[in-house]
């Protein structure tokens, strides 16, 4: 059944977006409700879709290890990225996911970096001093904060003010001191998915 399940929708989104194949695809989410099994064959349906070229790369999105070690179990690919909520308040490593994905080569993939736009995390008073002393933004030393640890970052915006401001991570770095103290802080907490325990 999610073979089959998983195996629609993917037909479904292709038809929807009028393409021949796209760069990558990811689940979403690991199928809670369901076994171990259904986690399995819904990549199997992952998998058959990269085989037939419709896809360049496959991946999934809000998994831990507890449900990338059930899919690793069957798999015959590993996926290419793990997309989880990760940002500053959260610790380098939240729940060991980001040392798992690197040792089982699953590039792991930040969104939500300013933790659903929380205030701490773009004019907060850490970010903010951190800022002042690069003249950036706290936004921006949240994002660089992610990029800096070697995690690629998605970031979303309507101001085209802030889309530059989040393309402006690249071309300075924080200090050790600041990664240290950006490493240290535990608010806002949050975990990558709400499927980690």
């Amino acid at each position: 059944k999610a073979y089959q399940g998983t195996s629609k929708d993917l037909d479904e989104n292709m038809q929807l977006l009028g393409l021949d194949y796209v760069d990558l695809v990811l689940l979403h989410f690991p199928p809670l409700t369901q076994s171990c099994s259904a986690m399995q064959e819904a990549w199997r349906a992952m998998e058959d879709f990269l085989a037939a070229k419709r896809t360049r790369a496959i991946g999934v999105s809000n998994y831990c290890p507890s449900t990338l070690d059930c899919l690793l179990a069957k798999a015959t690919v590993v996926p290419a990225v793990n997309q989880v909520m990760w940002h500053v308040g959260m610790g380098p490593d939240p729940i060991g996911l980001r040392s798992y994905c690197a040792l089982k080569n699953i590039t792991l993939q930040a969104y939500s970096p300013l933790g659903d736009g929380s205030s701490e995390l773009i004019t907060g008073d850490l970010v903010s001093g951190i800022g002042s002393s690069h003249n950036k933004s706290g936004a921006q030393v949240s994002l660089r904060w992610v990029a800096q640890h070697g995690v690629p970052v998605s970031t979303k915006a309507t101001d085209p003010k802030y889309l530059a401001q989040d393309l402006d991570i690249f071309g300075w770095s924080l200090s050790d001191a600041e990664l240290a103290k950006l490493d240290a802080a535990t608010t806002p907490a949050g975990k990558p998915s709400f499927v980690c325990s």
